[in-house]
């Protein structure tokens, strides 16, 4: 069974961390964080191929995981998952693939995140 994309029960533990801290902006700047971080994943990636450093891509795979399903993007966070997968199991190539044939659900993971 395929991850949902957004999991409304981490969006609501968000939300009441806005209403009770006063803060309305806080699942927004995560989600703006996460952004960011999306985008330069793919430089960040090829630089740690390009130097060798399968740890160091590991590591960006899994901060991003653990970043996305964090914020409740649970289908996002499967595809850093295999993505880190890939770059442990040596297969940099492959790692590339899924991070490229992921960019639809990249696009649609943020953008239901901005709505919710």
């Amino acid at each position: 069974m395929a991850s949902p994309l957004i999991d409304p029960k981490l969006i609501a533990e968000i939300r009441l961390v806005e209403r009770t801290s006063g803060q309305s902006n806080v699942l927004s700047g995560l989600v703006r964080k996460l952004e960011d971080h999306v985008a330069d994943f793919p430089s960040q990636l090829a630089a740690c191929f390009a130097r060798g450093d399968v740890t160091g891509a590991a590591r960006e795979a899994h901060t991003m995981q653990g970043s996305c399903r964090q914020l409740g993007a649970s289908a996002l966070g499967d595809l850093f998952s295999a993505i880190e997968s890939s770059v442990k199991a040596g297969d940099h190539a492959e790692a590339m693939r899924r991070l490229d044939a992921g960019a639809e659900l990249i696009a649609q993971s943020l953008e239901a995140l901005k709505r919710a």
